[in-house]
């Protein structure tokens, strides 16, 4: 039997996106294969929960890469042209041994067939999603006959259960960019490789037109971001870089007011730190409000003021936030 090796696809997918795309791929009547690790011990190149979906002309998601993640994609392949192997399958790697790999660890991993019979319980799935709901997919590891049921993620599991909980809930922290210039742009090309998801808003199409295409990241038309704000969600990340110091100035002052954000930072010098906190000041902000902004951003990270080298430098700080 030849196995074909699916193209890649490099963005940085999301915990639950495979939901999505089996569902975009069985509206074209093609099939699927979830591929799970359900369980990892020692050094491993993903940990549990990481997922894999394959199908036949592309793959999505990573187990880490080498060996490890050939060999699965080559068992997805199989159970895709076979009409025999049963839809749900259980395979213990050993990654000296079996992969060649120097992690030393051993992780099992169970593939699940995405065919038209799984339609009704990945809708539920996709439901909650939607609902933001706290819950997981559970598959039962060594009943391949027994369907996945979306339950609480609260569920307690035990190991002896022999049943795998699929994260449906997205904690990647959100960033909301105002300004899709040079630095906004080199923020998501970077970004669409990370797990962090990104919003951005710019009035400006042919700069938004830019804004690569990634399913973490999403674009927003606004000529006035300001009654954005209001729709930031608790714990986000914002980051200010429009192409005007006076609306950067006017969304500073209406975040910092704000007092659930992570993370609120400034593009600019040290000089225009200073004139923004000084005209906060003289506007009547009260100096711990003002403290919540940070400019300059990315000074612990690598130096440089090419766009990209700010980008980088920027991202390295508010994913340690």
């Amino acid at each position: 039997m030849t196995i074909s090796i699916s193209k890649p696809n490099i963005e940085e997918l999301g915990p639950a996106d495979w939901v999505l795309i089996a569902l975009n791929e069985l509206s074209s009547e093609k099939n699927t294969v979830l591929v799970m690790i359900t369980e990892h011990a020692g050094s491993t190149p993903r940990n549990t929960g990481a997922w894999m979906l394959v199908g036949n002309e592309c793959t999505y998601g990573t187990l880490g890469g080498g060996r490890l993640e050939k060999i699965a994609e080559e068992e997805a392949k199989k159970i895709l042209v076979s009409h025999t192997i049963e839809k749900r399958s259980t395979i213990r790697y050993l990654l000296g041994p079996d992969a060649q790999q120097c992690c030393g660890g051993a992780v099992n991993i169970v593939l699940e067939l995405l065919n038209s019979e799984a339609m009704k319980w990945l809708r539920e799935a996709e439901t909650s999603l939607k609902k933001n709901a706290e819950n997981a997919v559970a598959f039962q590891i060594t009943e391949p006959n027994i369907t996945p049921k979306v339950i609480s993620a609260k569920n307690k599991m035990s190991r002896l259960s022999k049943t795998h909980l699929q994260s449906l809930v997205d904690h990647r922290p959100k960033l909301f960019l105002f300004g899709a210039g040079h630095v906004g742009y080199a923020i998501c090309s970077i970004a669409l490789q990370l797990p962090i998801r990104v919003y951005v808003i710019d009035e400006r199409s042919w700069r938004r037109d830019l804004i690569p295409k990634s399913r973490n990241i999403s674009v927003f038309d606004s000529d006035q971001p300001e009654t954005i704000i209001s729709q930031i969600t608790d714990n986000s990340l914002v980051l200010v870089m429009t192409h005007s110091h006076e609306r950067d100035y006017q969304l500073c002052r209406a975040l910092i007011k704000k007092n659930n954000l992570d993370f609120i930072g400034l593009i600019g010098s040290k000089s225009k730190a200073n004139r923004f906190r000084h005209r906060l000041y003289r506007d009547g902000v009260d100096p711990k409000l003002i403290d919540k902004l940070t400019c300059p951003i990315g000074t612990a990270g690598p130096p440089g003021k090419e766009p990209g080298m700010i980008a980088l430098a920027t991202l390295y700080e508010i994913m340690r936030t």
